[in-house]
């Protein structure tokens, strides 16, 4: 048995910013609200293509998403139900929507090799980044994200915040609106590798947008980021997709789909 393990946020499900032409909106569900507002959609034609491949084969949403905030997205609450689901950037897996204890344990053991979050948070604050940050915000006690005024992006040196955050054994992403800093620990692909010994998985498919996603892209047997992906800057050369936006989420999934067809007449 195969697997398509894949990033969720502007990868499969996006914003109304990221769905791209007007002619797609009959093809777009809304699957995620907070509020009272519209926060994400998934295209019928990725629904549609998931829901094949967990026919035969494991999907695993692999998301930078806390537990409560995948918990929201209702379409993989209600319609599709993966078995397992890494959430927290690797710092959690779920299977049937409870965590695994000793995933959470392994973890826990990891993080200590690491500067503490709190110490983190007292670095960031000496960043001077302050007129552009809006909320600051803790996830799960394992990594921080800032919430950044949109209009002050374009004036801060990201590519520095990088590596300085590399130089403290900590990842550094900007998605969107949100600066994510994350330890070294955490790692979406180290979580997967985790369940294909599990759950003894032949290959695995992936997809992700972010530098996050960056060694889950690398080393899978079929692995793929959209064209709009931030990961590209740091490797050009990875597979990616022709289109942009949420065309890019529908041509994903229908590779991965004709990928994994493939093998069943091999």
């Amino acid at each position: 048995m195969n697997a398509f393990a894949s990033d969720l946020d502007r990868t499969l499900i996006y914003s109304r910013r990221m769905i791209g032409t007007p002619d797609k909106e009959a093809g777009i569900e809304l699957i995620e609200t907070l509020n009272g507002r519209e926060l994400s959609y998934i295209s019928s034609a990725v629904k549609e293509h998931i829901n094949q491949i967990q026919k035969d084969h494991y999907f695993i949403p692999v998301t930078t998403r806390t537990n409560e905030q995948y918990k929201r997205i209702l379409c993989f609450q209600q319609d599709i139900v993966p078995e397992y689901a890494v959430t927290t950037n690797g710092g959690c897996i779920l299977k049937d929507g409870e965590p695994l204890k000793e995933w959470d344990e392994l973890m826990k053991e990891e993080l200590t090799s690491c500067l503490p979050i709190e110490a983190m948070l007292r670095e960031i604050a000496g960043l001077s980044l302050s007129d552009a940050v809006k909320r600051t915000r803790i996830a799960h006690h394992y990594f921080v994200y800032l919430i950044l005024h949109e209009e002050k992006i374009p004036y801060i040196d990201i590519s520095a915040v990088k590596k300085w955050g590399a130089d403290k054994g900590w990842q550094v992403s900007l998605q969107g609106r949100k600066l994510y800093f994350i330890p070294n620990p955490l790692n979406k692909w180290k979580a997967i590798e985790y369940l294909k010994s599990r759950l003894s998985l032949d290959e695995i498919y992936t997809a992700g947008d972010s530098l996050l996603d960056l060694e889950l892209i690398r080393e899978a047997d079929f692995g793929i980021a959209p064209a709009h992906g931030e990961v590209l800057s740091h490797d050009p050369k990875l597979r990616k997709t022709a289109a942009s936006g949420m065309l890019a989420g529908e041509e994903i999934t229908a590779l991965v789909l004709s990928q994994i067809s493939k093998l069943k007449h091999v």
